[in-house]
């Protein structure tokens, strides 16, 4: 077998002479494997080689004895060895992850501890092929796209995984050639998990019953998937980089823009962006991705919840990706309209201007309104919510709180939207709706324009444009 992974690691390129592998280790049958395999390669391939184990705070004593054992085996070949110890339950519960993604995020933080300081650093993984039919098949089952359905990567950055083109038949094989004894996770033995139920259940009756090498088909179709995935990749990656900015650890996305491509470009983009705003892509599903795109098509100020604690918004013209937790204050101070005139806040700008009516057709669009201005009491101002606020409607008066649980506009997103307001009247809110009051009717005098535009961070004069 070592010839095959010899084999493996030239294919993609995983490893030169001067390399620096970080191999993960942690006691099991691939992981020991892994460490034998590298061990019997570090001197063809010119690398050296140091192993990590993590200990997950789940399964108490047998855990520890884990560790124990790694550490032994590695002191015994005269490997160096990093031990690293987490309480994984309570980041799950802290991040609102899930158990699996929260003990992934700590197995490569460690890692990056332990490549701290040397160069050329890699990280080994011990993923075999078995592992990636499991991975081709959640993924399917949880309906990813072309980039789940390609499984795991053999070379991601600086992750490698040397023995993911053998499958675990044949990993237990060369240790009992060897005689070498390995730790059993009871974990995977019960059926709690996902992956275990794949592994103990669906892919047995596979080959039992459709075909005997499904595991390896299912890997090598994985195989093909990510060299359609990486064509389609580099295609994105361009779209993502004209149509996107960060702003202030926000992603905004020209939702026009995004919303003129191919679908398939659409889809292969927005786990770009998710993935460039540190989303757990494993707890993507298709419902999030298509939540997304109706968001981009729809209303400005509605908003979605994602995995890992993210939302997206709808903001103007922008799709938004940005952190739950760290909600955006009032973006300005409140701001006087003059009528005449214009006046900015936030990322707005605002021009009202007055006309005579003179019985008109009143067009309808999003961000240009137009008010019956004898209904103005007192002055308009640019401001976001107030406890109070309220606007009209044909059936009477309208809190504007309960207009934004009924549009599903989350509570995080409400201080960003801007309002017109006379007093607590809330006269307009841009890109949605008037208050009825201030409808222009056949008895309206004097008609006020209002226009909206958002700015865009680009440093140009005319760096406005109406949303």
């Amino acid at each position: 077998m070592e010839k095959e992974v010899a084999e493996y690691i030239r294919k993609y390129g995983m490893i030169s002479p001067g390399d620096h592998i970080l191999a993960g280790v942690s006691g099991g049958a691939d992981s020991v494997c892994l460490l034998f395999v590298l061990e019997s390669l570090r001197e063809a391939f010119g690398f050296t080689l140091e192993a990590v184990h993590v200990e997950h705070g789940i399964r108490g004593e047998e855990s520890l004895r884990d560790a124990a054992f790694t550490e032994g085996l590695c002191r015994e070949r005269g490997i160096p060895f990093h031990l690293y110890t987490w309480d994984v339950p309570a980041r799950a519960l802290r991040e609102r992850l899930t158990l699996e993604e929260a003990a992934r995020k700590c197995r490569y933080e460690s890692f990056r501890k332990a490549m701290a300081g040397k160069e050329r650093a890699k990280i080994a993984v011990a993923h075999n092929q078995d592992d990636q039919a499991e991975t081709v098949l959640w993924n399917l089952a949880r309906g990813a796209g072309l980039r789940g359905l390609g499984g795991m990567r053999p070379v991601n950055g600086d992750i490698i995984r040397p023995l993911l083109g053998v499958s675990r038949e044949q990993v237990e094989a060369y240790l009992r050639e060897k005689g070498q004894e390995f730790c059993t996770d009871s974990t995977n033995l019960t059926e709690e998990y996902t992956r275990n139920r794949l592994r103990r259940q669906i892919l047995p009756a596979l080959e039992e019953g459709v075909n005997v090498r499904a595991k390896a088909h299912i890997a090598q179709a994985g195989e093909r998937l990510q060299r359609a995935w990486g064509y389609l990749e580099r295609q994105a990656l361009r779209g993502a980089e004209q149509i996107s900015e960060n702003r202030g650890g926000e992603l905004w996305i020209d939702a026009e823009e995004f919303l003129a491509r191919d679908e398939v470009l659409q889809e292969a983009m927005l786990g770009i962006f998710m993935e460039r705003q540190g989303m757990g892509l494993k707890d993507v599903g298709a419902v999030h991705i298509e939540e997304i795109k109706s968001l981009a098509a729809g209303q400005s100020g509605r908003a979605r919840r994602l995995p890992g604690g993210r939302t997206a918004r709808r903001t103007g013209r922008f799709l938004v990706l940005g952190d739950v937790s760290g909600e955006v204050p009032a973006e300005a101070e409140e701001v006087l309209l003059p009528v005449p005139g214009e006046a900015v806040w936030g990322r707005y700008r605002v021009r009202a201007s007055l006309e005579p009516y003179k019985n008109q057709r009143i067009p309808e669009k999003k961000y240009t309104k137009w008010l019956d201005y004898d209904t103005i009491t007192d002055t308009i101002h640019l401001r976001s919510r107030r406890s109070g606020d309220y606007f009209m409607t044909e059936g009477g008066r309208r809190k504007l709180k309960k207009y934004f649980i009924d549009e599903k506009i989350l509570r995080e997103c409400r201080g960003q939207i801007l309002l017109l307001a006379d007093g607590s009247h809330i006269v307009c809110i841009p890109g949605r709706r008037i208050s009825s009051s201030c409808k222009v009717t056949e008895r309206t005098k004097t008609i006020l324009k209002i226009e909206i535009m958002e700015e865009r961070d680009n440093g140009r004069k005319d760096s406005c444009t109406t949303v």
